[in-house]
């Protein structure tokens, strides 16, 4: 793999002469990043954890873990940016409600100012149950009447995920953030990771 090498302003400053380390430099660092070299700068345009800035800076994309995190009513991103798409993963959920239950996918929809369910898993008694999803929201950041997502859902063996009609409304607006959480209790297990990747149609 190609090293990446940081490159000092001094190193390039009008009126020197470049060494052969900043030339190599030069040659090199493209490629690195393509490789993603350890220090190298994200390729934003693939998905990456949603606060990472370099290769190697320990970030994950794990927003909750409920060996760390503990027992919650429900789990929420940070706020989407402008010019990125999103991605949410939830593994080994569960729930400690004594009845069925789902795991809803919710969003934040800015002008309303309210959460409304956008992809859930099957119908399945919790207890030792596992719910999970990876769901892809596309362009959340642009004004419009119909938010999309597409992905996969599981609760143990049923396998599918729902999409829901609610996300339709009569007003442009925009998805501000999402929410994971069950139809009823508490998540008791699991982890969920949050991703992005870029995009330029919701670029102001």
């Amino acid at each position: 793999m190609t090293t990446w090498t940081s490159i000092s302003n001094a190193a390039v400053a009008v009126g020197g002469i470049p060494s052969s380390t900043t030339v190599t430099a030069l040659r090199d660092n493209p490629e690195a990043i393509a490789e993603a070299a350890n220090g190298a700068p994200v390729m934003v345009s693939g998905w990456h954890p949603h606060d990472k800035v370099s290769i190697g800076d320990g970030k994950t994309g794990l927003i909750y873990d409920h060996a760390v995190n503990g027992t919650v009513p429900s789990v929420v991103t940070p706020d989407f940016v402008d010019g990125y798409e999103y991605r949410v993963i939830a593994h080994l959920m569960q729930s400690d409600a004594a009845a069925s239950v789902r795991l809803n996918l919710e969003a934040f929809f800015e002008t309303d100012a309210a959460y409304r369910r956008l992809a859930y898993t099957g119908d399945e008694f919790s207890g030792t149950t596992e719910f999970g999803y990876d769901v892809e929201i596309p362009m959340p950041r642009i004004a419009t009447k119909t938010h999309l997502v597409q992905g996969e859902g599981y609760a143990n063996n049923n396998v599918g995920l729902g999409i829901d009609v609610a996300s339709y409304d009569s007003t442009l607006q925009k998805v501000l953030r999402a929410r994971v959480r069950f139809t009823a209790g508490n998540i008791i297990a699991g982890k969920i990771w949050f991703f992005r990747r870029r995009e330029y149609a919701s670029l102001p």
